[in-house]
């Protein structure tokens, strides 16, 4: 006891291909999209993929576009090359010249950017121009609405962006120039761009699922930009899986709503058939009661005895045997009477 020597860990073999990383422990770290992605080449292919000491793939080894297979490589390049003017563009997107052109007021018929403060910070329009670039670049269709913008992706996947500025509430005193009864306080923005992504589905045109992508401390607008920009092609797949879930689901449902429908005919029929058969006993019932009564009460030479034994006959079958006055329904009348009478004592 106490002489033990102290064990040291072993250290890594170089041949092992691993990069070591250093953990370092950090509140509300948030998960930033890699500047660059390296592109999957044939020699690459070839060697043992790069590892961190945790046995997880480097963010730039990360197979981002892999669900695009054909367009992979393409939409890489557009990703590396992702950057933000400092200043608009001379020839910006045209979403934002039919944003510019309205009054302030309308804008928002021709691009939703909700700020409480009702003002935007000139970061916001070259972030927005870029992205809306970039997606074009990746064959994307932008189609400004009202309530949010709707970008399409290959024709069939709609997915659906708001962007959002966060503001501060600023109370105002007397002493402000912009104070008075009916203005107490005013909101002004802090100047971060929050991005809600959203998808729609066909079977389901009422809802969407949606996620914000909040800019942070942390995360430059050139960072938000790539995470938004991968988060969108990201959706496609997650459409897809979702569809393939709603055609079971739907195929499932159209077979039980069938299996309803053939028990449902089938007791519809049985209960057509037993209400049948009732009906038979009891004309058969109350014809051979008739006739009982007409044996043993009337005379057989009386006028009264043929017209009786004419109605005990109606009452058993009155398709063979059709009365001159009465008809189906005053039969079922004077059924439900007796029976009514009979339930009653």
């Amino acid at each position: 006891m106490g002489n033990e020597k102290p064990s040291q860990p072993k250290l890594p073999n170089a041949e092992d291909n691993v990069v070591i990383t250093i953990k370092k422990a950090k509140k509300n770290q948030v998960k930033l999209a890699p500047k660059k992605i390296v592109k999957s080449t044939k020699e690459k292919q070839e060697l043992p993929p790069l590892k961190t000491n945790h046995g997880k793939l480097s963010e730039q080894e990360k197979s981002y576009f892999s669900y695009f297979k054909q367009d992979e490589d393409r939409l890489i390049d557009i990703y590396n090359n992702l950057k933000i003017n400092k200043n608009l563009s001379s020839k910006p997107h045209k979403a934002i010249v039919g944003y510019r052109k309205k009054a302030q007021s309308y804008r928002e018929d021709k691009l939703r950017i909700k700020s409480a403060s009702g003002e935007i910070f000139p970061e916001v329009l070259p972030f927005i121009d870029s992205l809306f670039k970039a997606l074009e670049k990746a064959d994307a269709k932008i189609v400004p609405k009202y309530d949010e913008t709707e970008v399409i992706l290959k024709d069939k996947y709609t997915i659906t962006l708001n962007f959002k500025l966060p503001c501060r509430k600023i109370n105002l005193s007397p002493e402000d120039e912009r104070y008075s009864t009916y203005r107490t306080f005013e909101y002004e923005t802090k100047g971060i761009i929050n991005v809600e992504v959203g998808y729609k589905l066909y079977w389901y045109s009422w809802g969407r699922s949606e996620k914000n992508i909040n800019q942070t401390k942390r995360m430059t607008r050139e960072d938000l930009l790539r995470k938004v920009f991968v988060y969108i092609f990201s959706l496609p797949k997650i459409i897809d899986e979702e569809e393939k879930a709603y055609i079971i689901r739907e195929k499932q449902r159209l077979k039980e709503e069938e299996e309803r429908l053939i028990l449902q005919e089938k007791r519809d029929n049985e209960y057509t058939k037993t209400q049948q058969l009732i009906n038979n006993s009891l004309n058969y019932f109350y014809s051979k009661l008739v006739q009982e009564y007409v044996a043993a009460e009337i005379d057989e030479e009386s006028e009264e005895y043929r017209w009786a034994i004419e109605k005990a006959n109606w009452i058993r079958d009155s398709e063979k045997h059709p009365d001159e006055l009465l008809t189906e329904h005053e039969k079922e009348k004077l059924f439900n009477k007796k029976a009514n009478r009979t339930n009653f004592w």
